[in-house]
């Protein structure tokens, strides 16, 4: 039976190697530190109580390999919202626009905000089940082709199939506007007449 005392002492450590990871990749000044320390805690606390912590590395290591997963998500997460709301066509062009989720938008703006997630929401699950998984596999959680593919024993050819495919339904179902495409690049080598 293990000395309660260390088990408090692995805690204590497991927690001041979580919040010094988060206070690295996140800043103690985010308005989210405490909760994503939290969430981290939360998650070793978790695998420790369905013993599925090893003890291949120290406890202190393996808290900070979990705060870093929770950070990258947090990171990806804003990442995606602000990717989702930078197309929104209400944003104006200034630099002095507010923010998508600024109050100073009022109460209008956040419900057609709402009213566009909706119909996303509603786009995705009527596109088949195939294509949803891979666009929000893809487009949501930020995973690349190769893994999407891997986890739905495809190919990659056939993810990526289903990637175009499901945007494309996604965007016509939703009455949403294609983001831009990105101008080709042309070849400076001499054509052959």
């Amino acid at each position: 039976m293990r000395d309660p005392h260390s088990e408090e002492h692995d805690l204590q450590h497991m927690h001041a190697a979580a919040a010094g990871v988060l206070r690295r990749l996140i800043g103690a000044e985010d308005p989210d530190y405490e909760d994503l320390v939290q969430s981290a805690l939360a998650q070793v606390l978790t695998t420790l109580g369905q013993q599925r912590f090893r003890g291949d590395c120290p406890p202190a290591g393996w808290a900070a390999v979990i705060a870093r997963n929770v950070a990258v998500d947090a990171i990806r997460a804003r990442s995606r919202e602000r990717a989702l709301f930078a197309r929104d066509p209400a944003a104006g062009d200034g630099d002095a626009a507010p923010g998508p989720l600024d109050p100073r938008r009022g109460p209008e703006h956040l419900t057609s905000v709402q009213e566009r997630l909706d119909r996303i929401r509603d786009a995705v699950a009527a596109v088949g089940a195939k294509k949803a998984d891979v666009v929000i596999m893809h487009d949501v959680h930020g995973d690349d082709l190769a893994v999407v593919a891997r986890k739905l024993r495809i190919s990659v050819s056939a993810a990526q199939s289903r990637l175009v495919r499901g945007r494309r339904a996604i965007v016509a179902v939703s009455q949403l506007t294609p983001p831009p495409r990105p101008p080709r690049r042309r070849s400076l080598a001499p054509r052959d007449s």
